[in-house]
C-alpha cells in the first residue's frame, strides 16, 4: 500500500499548507509509504521559466494580431514585460530565497511584482480567457460559475482552462507513475482551487487513479454531495469531508483488504447509483503525531528559509460572531474549540525545528486564547535559546495583559493578527463579537510595548449596518494613529460578504436582508459578495464608495509606510513574521512617502525596476501595475541617477531642472506629486543607513534605468503628467 497526496493550485505559495503533513504523518505512522506533492509551488514556477514567459510573449503578440483580442494598453505594457522577465525571473526568485536581499523591501516588492506580472502574462496568453492571480488569490475562467457542477465539468474537462497543463504532464504525472500510489489524496482548502483540483482529480482518474478528494471546501458541501452522484461520477471515488486523519488511514485498510467503505468514518463514496457517507468521526488532537513535511520542497517556496505551520487547536473558543461560519465547519464536534495540550504543540515546535531547521511558525488557529498561549509560552520557557518565533490570529481581549504580553514576546510572538470588525459598539453587539472598544486601545498599545506588532481587520456593510456608523470604523484609524503607526503594524477595511452558513444568514427576514434566489439555487454556494441588499443599511453601491474612500483616507494618515497599494513591509503571515524577526533590532529605512521637509537625512528615490518605459520624443511613458504616466526625459533621468538627496535637495533639483514653478509655494506641490508616484509603484525611496546600504541601491537602479532609457520604445502616452 503507497499513497501521493498532492496540494493543487492556486494559491499564493509562501510555504505549504498544513493538511497535507498532518495526513502524511499518521499514513506513515501506520506504515504506509506516502508521497507529498506540492502541485501550487511546483506550477507556478513552471509558469515563471524563461522558456514559458517567451512562449507567453509570442502566444499574446498573435492573439493581438487576431480580431476581437485582448485589451491593447494591458497587452502591451505585459509584453513590454514579458520581454524584460525573461531575463529578470529568474533573479527575481533568487531575491525572495535569499537570506539577505529577502529583506530589502525595495528589491522585495520588485521581486513580488515580477512574479505577478508574469503570471498575468500567463493568463493573457491562455487560449481561453483566465485570471490567475496571487494577490489577491484567483484562478477564474471566464463564463464558468464554479458554484455549478455542469460549469464545473465542462470547464474541467477542456485543457484550455488548465494553466498547469505542461506541467502536469512533463512532471507531476510521471512522479507519481514512479511511485505507483494505490490512491491518490487531493486537498482543496479553498475556493481559488475548486477548478485546478477538480481538473488535476479528472485526470488523475482518467489515467486509473483512486482519487480521494479532501479539504475545507467540499466539507461545506455534505449535504449537496449527498444528492450530487455525479460528482462523482467526475471528480473523486471518494471524499473525506471533516477531518481526515483517521479516515485517510481506515481508508487505507480498505483498498489494500475488504474495500468496504462504510467502514471509512467522515467518508463519502458512490455505491451504484447512491452516495453513501460513512460515520462521523472526530479527531483526538493529543493523538495526532506530529506534522510531518518530509518530501515537500521547503527550499523552493516564495520565502528565504521555511515558515511551518503549527496547529493549537481546532474550532473557535468564543464560537458566536454572526458573519464566521467556522461554527458550521466544526459542528460535528461536542466542543466548540479543541486543543493540543500545551507540551506536546512545544514538543511539534522542537522536533520541527530538529528536523527541518524551522525558526519561524505560522499558529493555523482561528482564535488563539490568552490563556493558551501563555501556557505555551511556559512549555516552551525551557527552550528560548532556539530563537524561535511565531506568528497567530488573536481576539481583542482584555486577557491580553501586559504580563501575558511580555511572556509571549519572549517566546518570539512577533505579530498577532486581531479582528477588530467594527469602530461602532453598536455594529460588534449586532454581530455578537463579544468585545469592547473600549479595551482595544488598550491591548494595541500592550502590545506595541512588548515590541509584538499586529495587523488590524475591519469591514464595511454589515446587515443593518448605517453610513454614520460604518464612518466610525474609519474614525477608529484615525484617533489610534499614534498606536499604530508602524511599518511592520498593518490594516484594512474591506467589503463584508455574506457567508451562507452562518447566524446572519439564518436570520435574513429578521434583518431586512434580501438574496435573490438565483444567487443560492446553485450547487457548491460558499457566500454571496455581490447581488444581495441591504434594505435597513448600505447598499452594496455604497459599501464600494465607502471602502475607497476610506482606504483613501488611511494611505494618507499612515502615509510614511503605507501609502502603497500593498503594505511595504510584507502583511502576510508568513512575510510578516519573517520581517518581523529580522528588523526587531534594526532600523527599518523604507518609506513611502518623502521624509519631513525639515529631515536632515538622506535618502535616494528611484524609479521602481519593475516599471514598463516608451520613449514618446521628449516624453517618457511610465507604467507599474497600478498607474501610467508622462515624464519629461530631464524628470525620468533625475529620478534614473540614484543619488543621496535630502528633501531640500530634491526640491532644488527639481525647482533647478523647471519642472515645477519656482513661484508660489512649490514645496507642497512637489510632496503631493512625488508621494502620488511612490504611492503607484513608479518610485521608490530609502533612507541611508551606511555606505553599504547606499552603494548597493545605486548600483542597482541606476544601471537597470540607464538600460531602460537606451531601449525605451516608442508608445502613445495616456495618464497623468509630471513636468
Amino acid at each position: 500500500m503507497r499513497a501521493s497526496l498532492i496540494f493543487p493550485p492556486a494559491t499564493d505559495p509562501r510555504a505549504p499548507h498544513l493538511a497535507l503533513p498532518y495526513l502524511a504523518a499518521v499514513l506513515r505512522r501506520a506504515g504506509v509509504p506516502t508521497q507529498l506533492l506540492d502541485a501550487d509551488i511546483g506550477g507556478l514556477l513552471a509558469l515563471l521559466t524563461p522558456d514559458r514567459i517567451a512562449a507567453g510573449v509570442e502566444r499574446l503578440k498573435k492573439k493581438l494580431q487576431s480580431p476581437g483580442g485582448p485589451d491593447q494598453q494591458t497587452s502591451t505594457r505585459l509584453l513590454r514585460r514579458g520581454e524584460a522577465l525573461i531575463e529578470e525571473m529568474p533573479g527575481a526568485l533568487e531575491v525572495l530565497r535569499d537570506k539577505k536581499r529577502f529583506y530589502d523591501a525595495n528589491r522585495f516588492h520588485a521581486a513580488r511584482e515580477a512574479i505577478l506580472d508574469a503570471v498575468e502574462l500567463a493568463s493573457a496568453a491562455a487560449d481561453r480567457p483566465i485570471r490567475y492571480d496571487l494577490c489577491p488569490i484567483q484562478y477564474e475562467i471566464e463564463g464558468v460559475d464554479e458554484q455549478r457542477l455542469a460549469d464545473l465539468i465542462d470547464a474541467t474537462g477542456d485543457p484550455r482552462t488548465n494553466l498547469f497543463e505542461a506541467y502536469w504532464d512533463s512532471d507531476l504525472f510521471p512522479a507519481i507513475d514512479a511511485w505507483c500510489p494505490d490512491f491518490v489524496g487531493i486537498s482543496i482548502v479553498n475556493r481559488q482551487q475548486i477548478v485546478p483540483g477538480l481538473t488535476m482529480a479528472r485526470r488523475l482518474r482518467a489515467r486509473g487513479s483512486f482519487v480521494v478528494l479532501g479539504g475545507t471546501v467540499f466539507t461545506k458541501f455534505v449535504g449537496e454531495l449527498l444528492r450530487l452522484p455525479e460528482f462523482f461520477e467526475h471528480f473523486a471515488d471518494g471524499v473525506v469531508a471533516y477531518e481526515g486523519e483517521t479516515a485517510i488511514v481506515e481508508l487505507a485498510a480498505q483498498l489494500e483488504g475488504a474495500r468496504d467503505f462504510t467502514k471509512v468514518p467522515n467518508f463519502l463514496f458512490l455505491d451504484k447509483d447512491r452516495v453513501r457517507a460513512g460515520e462521523t468521526h472526530v479527531e483526538d488532537l493529543d493523538g495526532l503525531p506530529v506534522p510531518d513535511f518530509e518530501g515537500l520542497p521547503l527550499d523552493q517556496y516564495l520565502a528565504p528559509e521555511p515558515v511551518l505551520p503549527i496547529l493549537v487547536g481546532k474550532g473557535c473558543y468564543f464560537n458566536e460572531c454572526k458573519f464566521c461560519d467556522i461554527p458550521y465547519i466544526n459542528h460535528v464536534s461536542k466542543k466548540p474549540y479543541r486543543v493540543r495540550s500545551p507540551d506536546k504543540i512545544a514538543l511539534d515546535i522542537l522536533e520541527l525545528n530538529r528536523r527541518f531547521g524551522c525558526r519561524h511558525f505560522e499558529i493555523t488557529d482561528e482564535a488563539l486564547p490568552p490563556r493558551l498561549l501563555e501556557k505555551l509560552a511556559d512549555a516552551l520557557l525551557p527552550y528560548r535559546g532556539g530563537n524561535l518565533s511565531f506568528t497567530g490570529y488573536a481576539r481583542l481581549e482584555p486577557g491580553f495583559t501586559p504580563g501575558v504580553l511580555s511572556k509571549l514576546a519572549a517566546m518570539g510572538m512577533r505579530k498577532l493578527f486581531f479582528g477588530l470588525e467594527s469602530g461602532d459598539q453598536a455594529t460588534l453587539d449586532h454581530m455578537r463579537k463579544g468585545i469592547r472598544l473600549e479595551d482595544v486601545r488598550p491591548v494595541l498599545l500592550r502590545c506595541r510595548e512588548a515590541g509584538i506588532l499586529f495587523h488590524v481587520f475591519s469591514m464595511i456593510g454589515f446587515p443593518e449596518e448605517t453610513e454614520a456608523s460604518a464612518r466610525k470604523t474609519l474614525q477608529f484609524f484615525e484617533d489610534n494613529v499614534d498606536v499604530i503607526d508602524h511599518p511592520g503594524n498593518s490594516f484594512d477595511i474591506h467589503p463584508f460578504g455574506l457567508e451562507l452558513r452562518t447566524a446572519y444568514f439564518s436570520e435574513l427576514g429578521r434583518l431586512g436582508v434580501v438574496v435573490a434566489n438565483e444567487l443560492v439555487r446553485k450547487d457548491f454556494v460558499i457566500g454571496v459578495r455581490t447581488g444581495w441588499v441591504n434594505t435597513r443599511g448600505l447598499s452594496q453601491d455604497d459599501v464600494a464608495r465607502l471602502v475607497g474612500q476610506y482606504n483613501d483616507v488611511l494611505r494618507r494618515i499612515f502615509s510614511r509606510f503605507h501609502n502603497h497599494p500593498i503594505h511595504l513591509w510584507p502583511g502576510f503571515e508568513e512575510y510578516a513574521v519573517l520581517y518581523a524577526d529580522h528588523y526587531r533590532e534594526r532600523d527599518f529605512p523604507f518609506r513611502t512617502a518623502l521624509p519631513d521637509d525639515d529631515d536632515p537625512r538622506p535618502f535616494v528615490i528611484s524609479w521602481t525596476p519593475a516599471l514598463t518605459v516608451a520613449r514618446e520624443g521628449d516624453w517618457m511613458r511610465v507604467s507599474s501595475r497600478w498607474q501610467t504616466i508622462e515624464v519629461d526625459q530631464r524628470a525620468f533621468l533625475m529620478f534614473s541617477a540614484s543619488q543621496r538627496r535630502t528633501v531640500r535637495e530634491l526640491y532644488a533639483e527639481c525647482i533647478d531642472a523647471q519642472l515645477i514653478d519656482a513661484t508660489g509655494p512649490a514645496a507642497p506641490r512637489m510632496r503631493a506629486v512625488i508621494d502620488a508616484m511612490i504611492g503607484a509603484r513608479l518610485l521608490q525611496i530609502e533612507m541611508m543607513v551606511d555606505d553599504e546600504a547606499r552603494s548597493g541601491v545605486g548600483r542597482r537602479t541606476e544601471r537597470s534605468m540607464t538600460s531602460v532609457l537606451a531601449q525605451a520604445s516608442p508608445s502613445p502616452g495616456v495618464g497623468g503628467v509630471f513636468c
